[in-house]
């Protein structure tokens, strides 16, 4: 077949739905499908992937904590995506987070094939998900052949007024690209904890850092590694000088080596999410590693984890529970037992098996 993946995100930033199109795409052309990308115009020189096609602009909004981008195809660039879909006669469009204004909107008028949409997002706030998300996936559900949720949680804020099927298909993990990074060592003098994800608010990177900042005043061989960038960056740093947190390293966005890097080297990976987390991914990239994990546990991270592993996540907002997670895995024995729980439960979440479900409903569609 010849597969069209849809992304309504900038392609030159990391993110979870990123992860999920590239590694789907891959393991799709590894059994003989042709795959390419859709993605909006924006920072297109920094994408090094040779299959993905660029189509209009941008102009990225801060709503509920988080950056949403609003991309639309106009003039010459309109003309050459009507062009690329009429020439290319795809089988099968699937899109992820279709309702990203506007791109795959436009994609979804001028393509005459078979649409699959996979839904990753949840929420930010309770009227929005009791009422709008529901309603606008209804709308949606009427121009698309199937449907994909990575979740229960997050299926159950778009099934509400629709009695459609709603496939669960999570998110998964390249565990052959992981099982091929170098190896890297850790500091045996240095108790190490990794923050990864946007600097906002929900993914709750202050949190992260006062759970830090308190724990440093008891165990002073402890570091702080934060990789990641946002627009809280300013709200870090003036934290970080004023309380004189010296033992914590601000990465910035990193690339995927150094992310698994990064994650072999750790002790603890901290996953202090407020809400708005349909899945956790990131969390099974840290498993399939076999870094323990201390956080909270948020609705969406509740799908991945397993009961061992909630021991360690608190509610959100639970501060002082965050840093009693921590501190619970400060022995060696606790953390071992809890790398061998991640490393076979991340086994599930391996792309060569949830590729073939999703081409499966790409070939019930046609």
């Amino acid at each position: 077949m010849k597969i069209a993946q849809v992304c309504p995100y900038d392609f030159s930033r990391p993110g979870g739905v990123k992860s999920h199109i590239l590694s789907l795409s891959k393991y799709l052309a590894k059994v003989g499908h042709e795959v390419k990308i859709i993605a909006p115009n924006i920072n297109s020189e920094l994408v090094e992937e040779s299959n993905v096609h660029f189509f209009g602009k941008n102009r990225s909004l801060n709503i509920g904590g988080t950056k949403i981008d609003l991309n639309i195809a106009l003039g010459e660039e309109k003309k050459a995506l009507k062009e690329f879909l009429r020439s290319e006669q795809f089988d099968i469009i699937h899109y992820h987070t279709i309702w990203n204004p506007l791109l795959p909107f436009q994609v979804r008028r001028y393509a005459k094939t078979k649409h699959v949409a996979t839904f990753h997002d949840t929420p930010k706030n309770q009227f929005v998900g009791r009422w709008i998300m529901p309603l606008v996936a209804r709308w949606v559900f009427a121009f698309l052949d199937e449907i994909i949720s990575v979740s229960n949680t997050q299926s159950g804020f778009i099934r509400r007024f629709s009695k459609r099927k709603i496939q669960i298909i999570p998110n998964g993990i390249d565990l052959e690209e992981i099982q091929n990074q170098p190896k890297a060592r850790k500091d045996p003098s240095t108790f190490q904890l990794l923050f990864l994800g946007r600097l906002e608010p929900r993914k709750g990177v202050m949190h992260a850092l006062q759970a830090f900042r308190r724990l440093k005043m008891t165990y002073q061989n402890m570091k702080l590694i934060i990789a990641g960038d946002g627009d809280d960056r300013e709200l870090v740093e003036d934290y970080i000088s004023e309380y004189d947190l010296r033992d914590v390293e601000l990465k910035g966005f990193v690339d995927e080596a150094t992310k698994y890097s990064l994650l072999q080297e750790s002790d603890i990976y901290l996953a202090p999410a407020l809400y708005g987390e349909s899945f956790g991914i990131v969390l099974l990239e840290a498993m399939s590693i076999g870094t323990p994990m201390a956080g909270y546990a948020n609705e969406g991270y509740k799908n991945v984890l397993t009961r061992d592993m909630l021991e360690h996540f608190s509610q959100p907002e639970d501060l002082e529970g965050l840093v009693k997670n921590i501190e619970g895995l400060l022995l060696s024995e606790k953390r071992q037992k809890l790398s061998v729980k991640g490393l076979e439960e991340a086994k599930k979440y391996d792309w060569k098996t949830l590729a073939t479900e999703i081409e499966k409903l790409y070939l019930s569609a046609t």
